[in-house]
């Protein structure tokens, strides 16, 4: 048998209004070429809607049938689940993923299992009853992975639209699993020897949500032996980068100088950075994003100048960060030396407590003293 190299990835969400998702289209087959792939697999949510797949499939037929004569494998997913019916024509090269419950192609060598998006149904019903040798299969599917181990398969996708995957009825059918509908997020993909259950994410930022770069899965495939390597290769597409300071009440200023720097800290190509100060403040949220806002647009400008230029001015990650204001604010206290005094002795008992204090339960406490003091001089 002889080694097949896959790029995954999935849920670009096409649509004709946002042309940086086609060209991230044209950046996962541009990879294709360049990593010298068989084929290319994209795990469901091609489209946004049902309605944006009449004007943009021309277009994406356009750009599999430049792959040709490698495959491009595609499964449907929760948005774009009826755009697939026989008289759709994604070209010659194209293999479709669309029968349910399951559906069952050979391309390259390897079987394929594909699991498509339907609604109030598992994966593990679906897959009920095919028989497959695992070292040979390669299981494709758009749904929201429920029993990872701890600290993987952490993921955002949109609540409610999913179709629960249980990694056992996976690792029973196949040694590499490509799933869609996780966007993103701390950890996607497990790897145990020749097995892979992965999520490459979307290779476009979607919503502010998805945060961190974005790329695609480049996966070498042996039938008989299963998955040989793998790669998750950044795109050069402009992503999300998110830096948050927590502010405590009578110190705003500190807090905003601190995500100033913890905001230039991820100042790279290709990043926009969302600056969010949440927390407890005695400052009003008009005075707070005043100052946030123009000591952001200092700090990035002392940046650029520091690094000559590096990145360019039609660079995202040249522009100022977005700030986010999450505080929940208290200014009507801020004249009255109690409040003061109150956050003081909560900080106090805090460091008296050591190690045991945690910041989540400070702020939880200055938060309800601050309320009750609030509701007393009501």
């Amino acid at each position: 048998m002889t080694r097949v190299r896959i790029v995954q990835t999935s849920d670009l969400h096409l649509r004709p209004d946002r042309e940086d998702r086609l060209r991230a289209l044209d950046l996962v087959f541009q990879l294709a070429h360049e990593r010298t792939a068989d084929l290319v697999l994209i795990a469901g949510d091609l489209f946004d809607r049902s309605i944006d797949g009449v004007p943009m499939r021309a277009a994406v037929r356009e750009r599999i049938e430049r792959f040709a004569p490698r495959p491009v494998v595609l499964l449907p997913g929760n948005h774009d689940a009826d755009q697939y019916g026989p008289d759709t024509d994604y070209g010659e090269n194209a293999v479709l993923l669309t029968e349910t419950p399951l559906a069952r192609k050979h391309v390259c060598g390897i079987e394929f299992l594909g699991v498509p998006w339907q609604q109030g149904r598992t994966l593990g019903e679906c897959l009920t009853g095919a028989p497959t040798e695992p070292r040979h299969t390669i299981v494709v599917a758009h749904g929201s992975l429920q029993d990872g181990l701890p600290g993987s398969f952490v993921g955002d996708n949109e609540d409610g639209a999913y179709m629960p995957v249980f990694l056992a009825d996976l690792l029973r059918r196949g040694s590499y699993a490509a799933l869609g509908h996780f966007h993103s997020g701390r950890s996607l993909i497990r790897r145990d020897g020749a097995t892979l259950v992965a999520y490459a994410g979307s290779p476009v930022s979607t919503s502010r949500r998805e945060i961190g770069p974005r790329g695609c899965l480049v996966v070498d495939f042996e039938p008989s032996v299963g998955v040989l390597d793998h790669e998750f290769v950044p795109l050069p597409v402009s992503f999300y980068d998110r830096v948050e300071v927590e502010c405590m009440p009578g110190r705003e200023q500190a807090s905003i100088e601190a995500l100033c720097r913890e905001a230039v800290a991820q100042r790279r190509p290709f990043a926009q950075v969302l600056a969010r100060l949440s927390g407890i403040a005695l400052e009003t949220e008009a005075a707070l994003r005043e100052t946030a806002t123009i000591a952001l647009q200092r700090a990035w400008e002392r940046a650029a100048e520091a690094d000559g230029g590096a990145i360019p001015a039609d660079d995202p990650a040249a522009s100022r960060p977005v700030f986010e204001l999450v505080t929940k604010s208290f200014s009507t206290l801020s004249e009255l030396p109690l409040a003061a005094e109150l956050v003081e002795k909560i900080e106090a008992c805090a460091r008296a407590d050591g190690e045991n204090a945690s910041p989540a339960v400070v702020q939880a406490a200055i938060q309800l003293g601050l309320s009750a003091l609030l509701e007393v001089l009501a």
